[in-house]
């Protein structure tokens, strides 16, 4: 094609191939007589009538939620690979048989040029996709979604076009089977050219739409991508794996109101005319390097940046809507360090010019790690000082390290298939507390580490629901379940655990050899473990050991048995349901046994931390003399749990009780962590847990008290039904009035203890402490009467406490704060907030304005359910909005099942009872196949069946506590 027929296509000229049939047979002109046009309109005109009237009829009917005239989606005929002979579009047998593209077609380079219309959100699209082949075939095929192809053209090296005999589409599939007269040729180059239209997603993936308003009230619409990780294919016809790495060559036509952004810096801007009277430009942009089709991306927007320059001179821009562009600076220098630090850490030289880092108002994920485009939602990118809480600052900083690591470790180097989806998020998980200690030192990273990552990795681990770090993964569905807790913080803790027993320079040195022999190529976890066996001076068989942890789903618990000085550590899987029965459960070929870096300490600090390795087996040691207590997995490093026998558990609280500092902040959070859920899975009774709770009061260190408080608040939530809640609720109230008087309300204190001071007051909030409660209720007055201004950190617990201690009137002041603040942080603490309310009424309009996207973003509305489903008065309110609004969810979500599924589990997870099992079990049961039998919807059943089993066992030994143990 031609620029000028380029040209004319893209911005809604008439283009001299356009007498060509199109693909999908959409834009063709039939001519027949005015006696036949005359028999064409009346039959249509009756088929009209008699459709309008079939709706009208099927509009009466009740409830269009569950299960009523939903067929299974069509990706249920290859859950079981495909087994039967699916069919194409036009109805003729479709001949590739598989979800997975043929392996012996690779893309070489994309030609992509696009149009998006930001007034009528229609795209026009070309690309040219050269390929070659590694066999002789006469056909390829490749992905699209939703795209009307216009044109097709195939071309060999020497520019001779070659015959099209067959073009089917498959759209369950998402697939374009094309085959040619003559066969393609081994180890020959071909082009294949494709104009296509399409509209604008109004969801959040794919080329969609975005907008913002500015503070004068104008709405400014954007268009955005989000790729990962199969939706290019939506944006243009492309091969969508990510093993097939290409170069892309990508020119964009916007308005000169606007500017385009893409993974390579602009090479050129040429005047492109007009189209409906505005003036065309074109940018044309670098080639890039080779890259997966998962992380391209491009922006037409109106947005202004910041920038600096890189030690090594590479550009970084944080790019954002003119008025938010003050909240950039803390990300523009973050980022601009990080740059700095990752080539340093890593060795290796960041491999584009430039790196450019973008908000965007509706995103559906944190960010997307675009190489050279990085995209933010906007409360994990802008940060203003004035307004944002220690815990939102902290928050951008990781996000921003996250994505960074990325740019090496998943783009640089991918994974070869999403099974292995792991090496990308859980090194970047584990990298960005790296990043963000080297960058803020003060603000313990590491410490946080065992609690944002390990403890609810272990959590989500110990289900029977759950799936080993690498796992087979067919359709996208499947893809985007694996993006949970295993694939990203099990990921991060069994590095960290890796680092532990390698160290960090040979750490370093085995990743370093991994991204140069891989770079710009794909790689499994196999090969990451032979560099880092290539580089450890220990000569450890690192694949042997790490098998074990990636290969089977679980952990084993670590039971520690002391017979004076002699220690016995037997290793067994631990499970939450402690069922006996695992007869249904997957098989693994290492039995359930794992290599276990099993490290201790005792009362003996010259001593220092200890190990000895459970190859597989249980192991036997001797303690010194004179050790009065024995800590086993220091600083829970390890990705087990442990249980002592009872004279060990005794010694160990006896221990904490009479100083709390014998133990590092992150063993005294593993002590904690471990006791409660060995008491949810059975394994411990309830006694135990609530004597450690005990020495909370002297407690003053952030990990301790944030594991203590997931625990607790959890224990409150599934007890709220039984005899013994108010007297768990006054025990929280006595543990937490000393706390909450000694950390005051002052904003003083290290960054960990302004976390601290939040996290401890919004608990006191939440439990009812009468003091607190009158204290933040008395700023949040102030803060509405009198405009005084409530400090960032104190936010969530003024606002909360003037929410649920408040009525319609408090309500009312948050939700039109809501509506008007431009403060990203701010929008989400009132949107926390909001949910809170005592009064069910406020719930219900509340629950009902999430779902108006104009009101509450569909991104923010799984926070909107989640915080009314914590609220005692909310929780049923939210499980019927959920059945009620089942398809309405589905369009705002994107009929997505991670996120309808995660959906489901947040709202349910509060169940306590065997009516809630029973209840959820047949929504699950009356859902379409696929939905009703999705990992995360058999994990949300399995959670409520653990919670009614545990208050069932638990409660009356609990009550019987309390009540001889009063504070």
């Amino acid at each position: 094609m031609s620029d000028q027929d380029n040209v004319a296509f893209l911005t809604g000229g008439d283009s001299q191939s356009s007498n060509k049939r199109s693909l999908y047979e959409r834009n063709g002109v039939a001519v027949c007589s005015q006696k036949k046009a005359l028999i064409i309109a009346t039959s249509v005109f009756a088929c009209l009538f008699a459709f309008s009237i079939l709706i009208a009829f099927i509009s009466q009917t009740d409830c269009p939620c569950l299960g009523q005239g939903d067929d299974e989606d069509d990706f249920d005929e290859f859950e079981n690979a495909m087994p039967r002979q699916p069919k194409a579009s036009n109805g003729e047998p479709y001949p590739w048989n598989s979800l997975r593209l043929p392996d012996f077609v690779r893309p070489l380079r994309y030609n992509l040029t696009i149009h998006p219309n930001l007034t009528t959100y229609y795209v026009k699209g070309q690309v040219s996709i050269e390929f070659t082949v590694d066999k002789e075939t006469e056909f390829l095929v490749l992905h699209s979604k939703n795209i009307s192809i216009t044109d097709k053209t195939l071309e060999e090296s020497n520019g001779q076009i070659m015959n099209i005999t067959e073009i089917l589409e498959f759209i369950p599939g998402q697939q374009i089977y094309i085959e040619s007269l003559q066969p393609f040729m081994k180890n020959h180059n071909y082009t294949l050219k494709l104009r296509f239209t399409y509209r604008l997603s109004t969801e959040l993936e794919g080329f969609y739409v975005s907008t913002y308003t500015t503070p004068e009230g104008d709405k400014r619409v954007l268009a955005t991508t989000h790729f990962e990780a199969t939706h290019a294919r939506a944006a243009f016809p492309c091969f969508d794996e990510p093993h097939f790495k290409a170069r892309f060559k990508i020119s964009i036509f916007r308005d000169r109101f606007h500017i385009s952004l893409t993974n390579m810096p602009v090479a050129n801007t040429e005047d492109a005319g007009f189209y409906m009277g505005t003036g065309l430009l074109r940018d044309d942009f670098e080639e890039s390097v080779p890259m997966s089709t998962y992380l391209v991306a491009f922006v037409v927007c109106d947005y202004h940046k910041k920038s600096m320059v890189t030690q090594n001179q590479i550009s970084v821009s944080v790019y954002a809507p003119q008025h938010q562009l003050n909240r950039a600076e803390f990300a523009l220098e973050t980022a601009t360090t990080l740059m700095d630090f990752f080539e340093n850490f890593f060795n290796v030289s960041y491999s584009l010019p430039k790196q450019d880092l973008i908000a965007i108002p509706d995103f559906a994920a944190g960010a997307m790690e675009n190489w050279g485009l990085i995209t933010y939602r906007e409360s994990s990118i802008l940060y203003d000082p004035l307004e944002t809480s220690s815990a939102a600052h902290q928050w951008v900083a990781i996000v921003i390290a996250h994505e960074l690591a990325h740019q090496w470790f998943g783009n640089l180097v991918t994974m070869r298939w999403w099974s292995d989806l792991w090496l990308n998020e859980g090194f970047a998980s584990f990298l960005e507390y790296v990043g963000v200690a080297y960058v803020r030192p003060d603000w313990a990273m590491l410490e946080q580490f065992v609690v944002d990552k390990t403890q609810p990795a272990l959590a989500l681990d110990a289900l029977a629901s759950s799936h080993p770090i690498s796992v087979e993964v067919r359709d996208p569905s499947e893809i985007e379940a694996i993006f949970d807790a295993i694939s990203y913080s099990k990921g991060a803790a069994i590095i960290a655990m890796l680092e532990g027993f390698l160290g960090r320079d040979t750490l370093r040195s085995g990743l370093q050899l991994y991204l140069l022999t891989h770079e710009y190529q794909n790689a499994d976890t196999t090969d990451l473990w032979k560099a880092l066996s290539d580089t450890s001076p220990a000569a450890l068989h690192v694949k042997s050991i790490m098998d074990t942890w990636t290969l089977q789903m679980g952990f084993p618990l670590v039971t520690i048995e002391r017979n004076g000085t002699e220690i016995y550590a037997r290793q067994d899987r631990f499970l939450m349901s402690s069922s006996n029965d695992t007869s249904n459960l997957p098989t693994s070929k290492f039995n359930y046994k794992w290599y276990i870096p099993l490290s201790y300490r005792t009362n003996r600090p010259e001593d220092g931390v200890k190990q000895v390795w459970m190859n597989m087996t249980d192991v036997a040691f001797t303690l010194p003399e004179d050790a009065i207590w024995f800590k086993a997995n220091v600083n829970q490093s390890g990705f087990y749990r442990v249980n002592y026998d009872k004279d060990t558990w005794n010694a160990l609280v006896a221990a904490l009780i009479n100083n709390t500092h014998v133990f590092s902040p992150a063993d005294r959070a593993s002590l904690i962590d471990d006791a409660f859920t060995l008491c949810r899975s059975g394994v411990l009774g309830p006694e135990l847990p609530l004597e450690l709770s005990l020495y909370l009061k002297n407690e003053q260190h952030y990990a301790p008290w944030v594991t203590a408080l997931e625990s607790m608040q959890n224990w409150a939530r599934r007890l709220q039904e039984s005899a013994a809640y108010k007297l768990f609720l006054q025990h929280m109230q006595g543990i937490l009035n000393p706390a909450a008087t000694r950390i005051g309300w002052n904003e003083t204190g290290t960054h960990l203890q302004k976390l601290l001071r939040s996290e401890i007051l919004s608990a006191a909030v939440m439990f009812g402490e009468s003091t607190t409660v009158r204290q933040a209720r008395r700023i949040f007055s102030d803060w509405m009467n009198n405009n005084k201004t409530v400090s960032p950190n104190l936010r969530e617990v003024v606002y909360t406490a003037g929410i649920k201690y408040g009525g319609e009137q408090e309500w009312e002041f948050c939700w039109s704060r809501y509506n008007s603040t431009a403060v990203p942080s701010e929008r989400r603490l009132l949107l926390k907030a909001l949910g809170l309310a005592s009064d069910p009424w406020l719930l219900q309009r509340f629950l009902q304005a999430s779902l108006d996207r104009n009101m509450v973003k569909p991104q923010d509305l799984k926070l909107v359910f989640t915080v009314v489903a914590s609220n005692p008065e909310g929780r049923l309110l939210a499980w019927r909005h959920v059945r009620a609004n089942w398809r309405r969810l589905q369009n705002a979500l994107g009929n997505s099942t991670a996120a309808l599924g995660g959906l489901v589990g947040t709202v349910t997870s509060h169940f306590s009872s065997p009516y809630d099992v029973e209840e959820v079990s047949q929504f699950l049961k009356a859902l379409p196949r696929r939905w009703g039998q999705h990992r995360i919807m058999r994990q949300s059943l399995e959670n409520i069946q653990l919670n009614a089993k545990w208050v069932r066992s638990n409660e009356r030994m609990i009550a019987t506590w309390l009540k001889e143990h009063p504070i």
